[in-house]
């Protein structure tokens, strides 16, 4: 386990100090440093690390609900099928992020963050409507 040298800082804001007990992990979202009272270590799926901020909590949520129809979803590209809801199409075209398998009518040509180059940079991708719906919270800072 790696020590975390600086204080919780749960709670600071401009004029308020944060919490300052010692930090336990850092947020693997917002790179915070947080204590045990502030924040989840290893309880994830993933055994990853997050505060109990609000913007880091909704990523751990929706992380597990897109883990959850992601694999609802793989049943029917396992069949040569669409892994859009209802839609019997064959599969054509895989999503960027979900690597699923739609058919035309469900994977769209968007302008995307791509956050594995340095810097960040925006670039078109074919994306399904779960996962457009997904980076709403996921690129915002």
């Amino acid at each position: 386990m790696v020590r975390i040298e600086e204080p919780c800082d749960y709670g600071g804001r401009f004029w308020r100090a944060g919490c300052g007990c010692q930090a336990v992990a850092e947020c693997v979202y917002c790179g915070h440093p947080f204590c045990e009272a502030h924040g989840d270590c290893g309880l994830a799926p993933d055994f990853t690390a997050a505060c109990h901020r609000r913007a880091c909590r909704a990523k751990v949520a929706d992380l597990a609900a897109h883990l959850a129809w992601r694999q609802r979803q793989q049943v029917a590209n396992n069949v040569s099928q669409c892994a859009a809801e209802g839609c019997g199409e064959r599969r054509q075209h895989a999503c960027s992020r979900c690597r699923l398998l739609f058919c035309a009518a469900h994977v769209h040509e968007r302008t995307v963050l791509n956050r594995l180059t340095t810097p960040a940079r925006r670039e078109l991708a074919l994306v399904c409507e779960h996962c457009h719906e997904r980076s709403k919270l996921w690129d915002r800072r």
